[in-house]
């Protein structure tokens, strides 16, 4: 334990005497984990409550100087043990609050970027927004649970941590990036917080210029470099269906397959140009934009939002600073002063922060569907963009619109082993049969059917939210992706699925498989319809 200087901790006791401090510390970590620590280096025993006030001056007589509470409520926080299943840590759990540890070490950019997020919170329509000094060089935002809706989609609210909250800290980041950060020559507009120049930002970080901007692709969201852009063209055959990849931009192209087989001389179709970097994929369509990079000097601590992670409790004692974790209006961000967190300046008073009553119950719904939808749409991406990279290097054939649905029966040895189900890479596995069902003529209602039923085979199965939000993304995605090709990396034979068969040494993709077990079955149907009228 760290040796407390003995003035130091007159004041810590003095500080933690008072009743009122008492009351509102048991009264923030109500339903909480409560925690002491011992010279602000290490935890007391786990898991503990704070019961009553008197419980706060008895730990602290121990040698506790600070306390800590976590995000996630609990029906009985003592009942939690070390390495729970999955399935009994959320039975226990009755919910979660957002709670954003906003890190920026400079004081007057932490004040600044708080505020954009509260702001950004606001602009989801969240009133119930609070926010607390950390009683050292940042804030805390929450938000309360009881703003967000019971369930969402097809799953309880409580079970979405911490997935829930990371998402939402992700998706803000982003949107104040885009929304509230502006560029203008080399000002760096913060909203109506603040402005500053890429050279004041560069002195009070430390930091060279070039770290503040980025340029970003609009419609992928993948990193963008002129310098390193290759250009290609594809062209498709409308005869035989064959493609050709140019790296210049010619318009025209002569099929040289159908030259060579049938001496025909057929132009092929321009498909599309495409630019693809040489180092960091890119979509089809680039649209590069300048952006500022709000990660430079602000960072949401995702170590927090994560199960059993504890946070300072409002009124918390701060060792290094000597300061207090004490709450403020969200509109006294910019002009707060930190001697306001001294302990003997402290009255325990409003406002409060993450108080329950003051949420209005679903005034979080947007902002939670949003965030899930973002985080699906950049995956989504993230994936298409591999899958397009593996076509333009060898990858996947286009295929005709299927006009019946080829049934699961015909499908390749690869599904068949996905769709018993999988304990690891079901993410992965997820892509694969959505773009395959979809690209052998299955419907979206029947898709997202055989998928539930293929969820509950896993053995932990895939958040419902997850993967709806897939399957969403993905029939709004008006082009139709194929599965990632056979030999694709961290597909079939990485997740142990590839067992192949006679047929499967002739294709390169799982729907070819589908195609031509499909059409062999055609073929049989009608030699078995002329022998029956021949008999």
């Amino acid at each position: 334990m760290k040796t407390i200087d003995p003035v130091q901790l007159s004041t810590i006791i003095k500080y933690y005497k008072r009743p009122e401090i008492q009351e509102a510390i048991v009264d923030a970590c109500s339903d909480r984990e409560a925690v002491g620590s011992y010279g602000g280096e290490g935890y007391g025993k786990r898991p503990d409550i704070l019961q009553y006030p008197s419980d706060v001056f008895e730990l602290v007589k121990r040698g506790v100087t600070s306390f800590h509470c976590s995000e996630e409520r609990w029906q009985n926080p003592l009942c939690i043990e070390l390495n729970m299943p999955k399935n009994a840590v959320e039975a226990l759990r009755s919910g979660w609050d957002i709670v954003l540890d906003i890190d920026c070490p400079w004081w007057e950019l932490s004040k600044i970027t708080t505020a954009l997020f509260v702001q950004a919170l606001r602009d989801h329509g969240i009133r119930a927004v609070s926010v607390k000094f950390s009683g050292n060089k940042g804030f805390h935002i929450g938000v309360p649970f009881e703003a967000f809706p019971q369930r969402v989609r097809d799953a309880e609210t409580r079970t979405l941590f911490p997935e829930g909250p990371r998402k939402i800290a992700a998706y803000l980041l982003d949107y104040i990036s885009t929304k509230s950060i502006t560029i203008t020559d080399d000002i760096i507009h913060f909203g109506t917080a603040g402005s500053f120049s890429l050279q004041q930002l560069s002195t009070i970080t430390q930091k060279p210029v070039e770290e503040f901007i980025g340029v970003t692709c609009q419609n992928c969201g993948q990193p963008y470099d002129e310098k390193w852009e290759l250009h290609h063209t594809q062209f498709v055959c409308p005869t035989c269906d064959s493609r050709m990849t140019t790296n210049d931009k010619a318009q025209f192209l002569e099929c040289q397959k159908c030259f060579d087989n049938q001496h025909k001389r057929v132009i092929m179709i321009r498909d599309e140009f495409v630019k693809l970097d040489a180092k960091r994929q890119c979509c089809t369509r680039p649209q590069p934009v300048k952006q500022f990079n709000p990660r430079s000097i602000i960072e949401v601590d995702k170590v927090l939002i994560a199960s059993r992670h504890l946070f300072r409790a409002p009124y918390s004692y701060h060792e290094k600073s000597g300061l207090v974790s004490v709450p403020l209006s969200p509109d006294e961000i910019l002009t707060f002063d930190k001697t306001r967190a001294k302990p003997e300046f402290v009255v325990p008073a409003t406002p409060h922060f993450l108080r329950r009553r003051d949420a209005i119950a679903g005034e979080g719904t947007m902002l939670l569907l949003t965030a899930l939808e973002h985080s699906a749409r950049i995956e989504h991406k993230k994936i298409l963009v591999e899958q397009y990279t593996n076509s333009i290097t060898g990858g996947a054939e286009a295929f005709a619109e299927i006009a019946e649905a080829i049934p699961e029966s015909l499908f390749p040895p690869c599904m068949h082993g996905i769709l018993n189900g999988l304990s690891d890479g079901k993410k992965r596995a997820l892509f694969a049969l959505i773009n395959h069902l979809s690209s052998v003529g299955w419907s979206y209602e029947q898709i997202e059917s055989r998928l539930k039923e293929w969820n509950v085979k896993n053995p932990e199965p895939l958040r419902g939210v997850y993967l709806i939000g897939q399957l969403r993304y993905a029939k709004a995605h008006k082009k139709k992706i194929l599965p990632p090709n056979c030999d694709a990396k961290g597909y079939y034979v990485d997740l142990r699925v590839c067992k192949p068969d006679g047929l499967c040494k002739k294709i390169k993709n799982p729907v070819n498989y589908a195609i031509v077990r499909s059409k062999i079955a055609q073929i049989g149907q009608r030699a078995e319809k002329r022998q029956m009228k021949s008999d």
